[in-house]
């Protein structure tokens, strides 16, 4: 297993990433074997978040299963999905992985991605699940509506948690608009919130259950407010040019990251075991945290609940269809 490169990437501006596209792909095409050919040895750079949706990936490197599609993997750690983006566009990274809400906002500015493969789902567990909004236990916030008039910290502005905690507060017949918002990288909000620099995290994993062991308490499991059901709430992604110039490559790669998230599925304890070695956090703090559900699928009606949200709270513009967001050979 090769050691993650654990580069913090820059926030570089998404169109001048889409003008470096074409000659960033250039050298993947070559990558990929011909039809029927022995398996070749290829080295891809993959970009992620540090939350525990993608320790999948981890282990996928970790038991060979990237391996065994004759890949070698270099993973690259980001502050936020929308941030990786950039470099899958422009070609530096092969694939990476993404918030679905960092998505929709891709496709919407015209940036050319496909979605390879589904990333993680949520739990549909009151009180369990691996995104929920936590509060000091003598803050006197009790529910999503409380809220209002508070400082509120999430990993990007107008990204996937303020958009959860958003529509929290919404159906809790509060305002979110009375909210100030507060962008900090996944890593500080805990500290942040220990501070009273903010009143409230929406904390994804590990992060969120590292605030509920230390005393805080978790007023609003926000996915619940967007459905009943679990979600596909992220995704693997590659920008269409690359996808284009070797679908083969990402054939082997959606097989890889499909046997990988059925891995983690299985081994909940693995899942576990692995996340210090890319979250920060201690095996002590690993062991109490809510795993989210890995599954090879991705449903439709996952794509649709969140071009819905999106649009409703102006996060997108532009319509979008599974079809225009999602590669041919993603299972449904």
């Amino acid at each position: 297993m090769k050691h993650p490169n654990r580069r913090l990437l820059a926030g570089a501006a998404l169109m001048a990433a889409a003008s470096l596209m074409l000659a960033g792909c250039a050298g993947t095409s070559s990558n990929g074997p011909a039809s029927g050919d022995p398996l070749e040895k290829v080295t891809i750079e993959v970009g992620v978040v540090p939350v525990v949706d993608v320790a999948a990936i981890y282990l996928g490197v970790q038991e060979g299963l990237f391996e065994e599609q004759g890949l070698d993997v270099n993973i690259n750690v980001g502050a936020s999905g929308a941030a990786v983006i950039p470099s899958v566009v422009s070609g530096q990274y092969t694939f990476g992985f993404s918030n679905m809400v960092s998505l929709l906002q891709a496709n919407d500015q015209g940036l050319p991605i496909k979605i390879i493969a589904p990333g993680s789902a949520s739990t549909a567990k009151e009180g369990a699940d691996v995104t929920m909004i936590e509060v000091a236990p003598d803050s006197g916030i009790e529910r999503a509506r409380d809220l209002e008039g508070k400082k509120v910290t999430v990993n990007a502005l107008n990204g996937l948690a303020q958009m959860l905690a958003s529509i929290a507060i919404t159906e809790d017949g509060g305002d979110p608009a009375k909210v100030t918002w507060v962008e900090l990288p996944f890593p500080d909000e805990l500290p942040a919130l220990r501070s009273g620099q903010v009143d409230a995290m929406v904390g994804s994993e590990p992060f969120g259950s590292a605030a509920i062991a230390e005393g805080f308490r978790a007023i609003s499991t926000p996915y619940l407010a967007m459905s009943d059901e679990s979600i596909v709430t992220s995704a693997y992604y590659t920008s269409d040019a690359q996808l284009a110039a070797n679908p083969e490559l990402f054939t082997r790669i959606g097989a890889a990251i499909s046997a990988s998230l059925e891995f983690a599925s299985d081994n909940p304890d693995a899942v576990r075991k692995i996340v210090p070695e890319f979250s920060g956090l201690s095996p002590e703090q690993a062991e109490g945290i809510t795993l989210c559900t890995f599954r090879p699928d991705l449903p439709e009606e996952s794509i649709d609940l969140f071009a819905k949200y999106t649009r409703e709270y102006g996060i997108v513009k532009s319509e979008v269809t599974y079809d225009d967001l999602v590669w041919s050979e993603v299972p449904r």
